[in-house]
């Protein structure tokens, strides 16, 4: 009881990261990448330093040639859902794309069904509903209706491979036996797969431009990327005791999250976090996110 207890604790310090991680992107000016290219070779390239850091968890094993392929195709899903983000990004409001990308989890359970065989009990896929439909309602900020334009593509293509990533990394654990494993050769193989972006003479143009920004800015990515490797790794590890439905949910409460770190920041009164939700939409949303994680987590799983 008091180990699922612990891997419940680590799943809960994933969505506290990510929020961190978000709060101070949010006073930085990364946004001077235009070409989504670009920013994936460099958020590639700061995360890939973080690997090494890893080893402190433990030693990865030598992978079979099935597993193999499974970390090549986690690694390629690493680079390519952040092309699909940057460009929605691009095309409508930060909030909405926010909004997109916690709704977009319920591809989750149909994910976790297919490839794993995985079905927990109706409670908890209610809980799992609650919580994916309350972050999307508590990430959108903005008045603005989500229509299904050309960013609603991306963030449901994007919000896709990330449902196939989780049940893939979860399904080459129980090959493995060995957490580390995910946190290693994937990490190392779409380190790898952004050099490959080089070998265009537009994309080699644009990223040798934009160098003197990325070394400028190099500690802002550090800080974001440490802060992200943190939030990968902690759920990884609660990945291997936890469903993937289960952590998706939990993951879910990082607007809530970001709400108390930005409470926190303006009580300092050092700088201002401009939040624009209602304190009644707030309360709401809390109370309901409450509701989903006791049914998620604390029901009986079939």
């Amino acid at each position: 009881m008091l180990a699922s207890v612990y891997y419940y604790l680590i799943a809960f310090l994933a969505p506290l990261f990510y929020a961190t991680s978000l709060v101070i992107e949010s006073f930085l000016s990364l946004a001077v990448f235009k070409r989504p290219l670009v920013m994936v070779f460099f958020v590639s390239l700061t995360n890939a330093l973080f690997t090494p850091l890893v080893l402190l968890l433990g030693v990865p094993t030598i992978p079979t040639l099935s597993s193999i392929i499974i970390y090549l195709l986690i690694a390629t899903i690493d680079i390519c859902y952040l092309y699909p983000y940057y460009t929605a990004l691009k095309k409508t409001d930060t909030s909405i794309v926010s909004s997109l990308f916690a709704l977009g989890k319920i591809f989750v359970p149909f994910a976790a069904f297919i490839l794993l065989n995985e079905t927990l009990s109706v409670e908890q896929y209610i809980g799992f509903f609650i919580i994916i439909a309350t972050s999307s309602i508590l990430s959108k900020k903005t008045r603005a209706r989500l229509r299904l334009n050309k960013a609603f593509y991306f963030m449901f293509l994007s919000s896709f491979l990330l449902a196939i990533r989780i049940c893939l990394a979860k399904l080459v654990m129980e090959w493995d036996h060995n957490f580390i494993n995910v946190l290693v050769y994937p990490n190392l193989i779409s380190g790898l797969i952004p050099f490959t972006f080089l070998l265009s003479v537009r994309n080699k143009y644009a990223i040798k431009r934009k160098f003197p920004i990325y070394k400028k800015q190099f500690k802002f990515f550090v800080i974001i990327e440490f802060l992200t490797a943190i939030a990968i790794a902690t759920s990884t590890i609660a990945l291997s005791k936890l469903s993937p439905v289960i952590c998706t949910a939990i993951e879910a409460t990082e607007p809530l999250f970001v709400l108390v770190i930005a409470l926190l920041i303006n009580s300092t009164g050092c700088f201002h976090f401009h939040e624009k939700t209602s304190v009644f939409k707030k309360i709401t949303c809390f109370l309901l996110i409450i509701l989903g994680i006791i049914l998620t987590c604390f029901s009986k799983q079939t």
